[in-house]
């Protein structure tokens, strides 16, 4: 039996409650159904519209007001309503689902090596073991690395390694994403996890774990103070 354990480590409060620092400049929207604009900042208020996942919005100002989602039964995370410029309208929304890091485009980036090389810029990459006799024709600089890792300018750590049963893909992002979007960005290159049971797990430390009895992709999520880990695996 395989197990998906998301692990996450919150030093503010109990409530999991992530702060965030905003300015005036924009936001991209985490949220993969979209998010809602609101007239005010509560759940009750005017709907004025849906911003879809990946549009960007202007931060105005901030709130005291919080709210708390539901990703799934167990999960919550809490964070303040903010208001917000949307191409003409001017509401609030949830700060949960909204970061300074572009989401992946779900139809064109397509593995997880794509999306990171459309948004970072790529400082060096690292073998540590490589295929015999591969012959790289694609330009593709990954394509003959058993193991390595790629390191990009804003911090960015990528680490692999290919098996031949499946493998395992590291991803190191400081100051990028909440543990919210760190999950959206961990179900968009697992998508099957919706298939199996989530459950949650408070002590000895919060946890999530879901299990499958196929075979298919696990990940795990951990925040470290600025560092938020991810980490995908997958095989028979």
């Amino acid at each position: 039996m395989r197990y998906l354990v998301l692990v996450f480590i919150c030093l503010f409060n109990a409530a999991f409650l992530f702060a965030q620092e905003y300015n005036n400049t924009s936001y991209y929207v985490w949220a993969k159904s979209g998010l809602s604009l609101r007239s005010a900042h509560n759940k009750t208020a005017e709907k004025l519209t849906i911003i879809p996942y990946g549009d960007q919005v202007t931060f105005v100002s901030e709130t005291t007001e919080t709210y708390t989602v539901i990703e799934f039964p167990g999960f919550e995370y809490t964070d303040n309503w903010i208001e917000v410029n949307y191409k003409n309208l001017t509401g609030y929304v949830f700060a949960g689902y909204l970061s300074r890091t572009q989401p992946p485009n779900i139809s064109t980036d397509t593995s997880l090596t794509l999306y990171l090389d459309r948004l970072f810029t790529e400082t060096q990459t690292i073998a540590y073991e490589t295929y015999e006799n591969c012959e790289n024709d694609s330009g593709d600089s990954l394509i003959c690395i058993k193991s390595g890792q790629r390191s990009y300018k804003s911090g960015v750590t990528y680490t692999f390694w290919n098996g031949e049963g499946g493998g395992t893909e590291d991803l190191s992002l400081p100051n990028k994403l909440n543990i919210l979007q760190a999950f959206t960005l961990g179900t968009i290159f697992c998508p099957s996890y919706k298939e199996f049971d989530v459950m949650y797990y408070e002590k000895p430390q919060p946890t999530i774990v879901v299990e499958r009895d196929d075979v298919g992709c696990d990940f795990t999520i951990t925040v470290l103070g600025d560092f938020t880990i991810i980490r995908w695996s997958g095989g028979c």
